[in-house]
């Protein structure tokens, strides 16, 4: 369904030149001119394509998707998501991926613990993302550790690969086995904490999403570096990302009196991120799965100690186009449903 004509082709004052509803619901349409030696200079459109592809948004969700913010005692009212529907109830399957979307985080409880699982769901969404961790990631500890998420450290309040262009839009952790001491998971809204301090301290937010930093991965067989803002913001002046990972920001460059403002700017952000106000804490059970959008919540953990008990986590990413593409199928299917 990709178009063929080419727009050098389309002459000057091309315009339709008449209009006319037919009977069975097609639109015919004489044009001013014949792009071709073949063309008849008319064509005939179904009224029900012209209605979607004129539309001004998306198509109709018949749910309000707008962003919901939280903060740590409003995120109890996130819908929980029953895993043992979710994968062949499409109710159930549609109502995931619209609270996805609206809170930018969901947790599935009671999915079979099974490792294949991490790629079940996500796959019914759309395609999984590599990353030079690979495409399926175990959160586990490991001896030779390349990434503080592989001990039994705390992990406070971030997003996953700040050094990327583009991070990865979600990210879905899946519990095989938490039953060591601590090792409680943690959710910030970025999102909410940055219309915090937009609306608390308007010079902080201006400078948090307007000057850029660096963020810096090296390895053995990589070396990734992204220079841009904590917070940034689309043409409209809403927010887009928070990229947020203080591990990973190299060291500042400038006047001892611009990193002085930049420090505690970014100070101020991280204490909100992980307090007790924006932070809520949970612990994950063998079943569940945390999806979230890491281009605006933050994760994070406490420390735990690996003697006390296994910690499993199996993760992978995905981009947010994925997540629209698949809540429009999942609309598509649902509109041919009540059809029937």
């Amino acid at each position: 369904r990709e178009t063929l004509l080419d727009p050098m082709r389309v002459p000057e004052g091309f315009h339709i030149s008449s209009a006319q509803l037919e009977d069975d619901g097609f639109v015919q349409v004489t044009w001013s001119h014949k792009l071709t030696p073949s063309d008849t200079g008319q064509a005939r459109y179904s009224s029900g394509w012209l209605y979607q592809t004129g539309l001004h948004g998306d198509t109709d969700f018949e749910v309000d998707l707008s962003t919901q913010l939280w903060t740590a005692e409003s995120f109890t009212a996130i819908p929980r998501i029953d895993g043992s529907h979710v994968l062949d109830d499409d109710e159930e399957y549609y109502r995931f991926l619209t609270t996805f979307i609206r809170y930018g985080a969901v947790l599935v409880k009671g999915l079979p613990a099974v490792p294949e699982m991490i790629e079940n769901l996500p796959e019914k969404i759309g395609v999984i993302r590599s990353s030079n961790f690979g495409r399926i990631f175990e959160v586990k500890i490991k001896v030779d550790a390349d990434s503080n998420a592989y001990t039994g450290e705390q992990l406070l309040a971030h997003t996953d690969l700040a050094t990327r262009e583009y991070m990865p839009g979600l990210q879905f952790l899946f519990c095989l086995q938490n039953e060591s001491d601590g090792g409680i998971s943690t959710l910030t809204d970025g999102f909410a904490v940055a219309e915090h301090i937009r609306n608390t301290d308007p010079e902080t937010f201006n400078l948090l999403s307007q000057k850029p930093i660096d963020f810096v991965n090296k390895a053995k067989t990589s070396d990734y570096r992204m220079t841009v803002p904590l917070f940034n913001l689309r043409r409209d002046g809403q927010l887009d990302e928070v990229r947020w990972t203080s591990w990973l920001r190299a060291p500042m460059r400038g006047s001892l009196e611009e990193m002085s403002r930049f420090y505690c700017a970014q100070k101020k952000a991280y204490q909100l991120g992980n307090s007790d106000e924006f932070r809520a804490c949970f612990k994950l059970e063998a079943g569940d799965m945390l999806c979230f959008d890491n281009r605006r919540v933050l994760h994070g953990r406490t420390s735990f100690d690996p003697t006390s008990g296994g910690r499993w986590l199996r993760g992978c990413y995905m981009e947010r186009e994925e997540l629209w593409s698949g809540l429009r199928m999942a609309a598509r299917a649902k509109r041919a449903r009540q059809a029937n």
